[in-house]
């Protein structure tokens, strides 16, 4: 039997499955330079998610998204091309790992290799980082596009 406080019926929390969010087009027509697919309903549904700011959500999803590199780097690709379209490039704060910036050092090593076309490069290296990592790669992502998209894009 659960403990309940006297006088206070007990809340469930809700389950990412017990709501939903807009979903979030994305062109599937899209493989990673090796030819491999990319998951773009679980892709769409991260980033509804994160536009909604529906934590409990983000978080089941972007579990899920870690397990596959391919669908992680594409999510870290979407940010560079957000925030390339927002602001007219990328700022050295999202590539170079000495200056000082919100974006993690994962998401720094990705981007960085997929400047000048270099998707190849990025595909590759997300592949090679463990789950922790594309974790941090995909949150600093998944802020990045939100900013863009809501187009409150501020100093990076």
């Amino acid at each position: 039997m659960g403990r309940q406080k006297p006088g206070k019926p007990r809340r469930e929390r809700p389950e990412p499955q017990e709501h939903g969010h807009e979903w979030f087009e994305i062109p599937d027509d899209y493989r990673d330079p090796g030819g491999r697919p990319v998951d773009h309903k679980l892709l769409g549904q991260l980033l509804g998610a994160a536009m909604d700011r529906c934590l409990s959500c983000q978080d089941v999803l972007t579990t899920l998204l870690v397990e596959d590199p391919v669908t992680t780097a594409r999510l870290v690709e979407l940010a560079c091309i957000s925030v390339h379209g927002a602001m007219g490039g990328l700022p050295r704060t999202m590539t170079d790992d000495g200056i000082p910036g919100p974006a993690a050092l994962e998401f720094r090593r990705l981007a960085r290799l997929g400047l000048d076309g270099g998707n190849d490069s990025m595909f590759t290296a997300c592949e090679g980082m463990s789950a922790t990592e594309r974790r941090e790669a995909a949150n600093t992502a998944l802020d990045f596009v939100v900013a863009a998209v809501s187009g409150v894009m501020g100093p990076v």
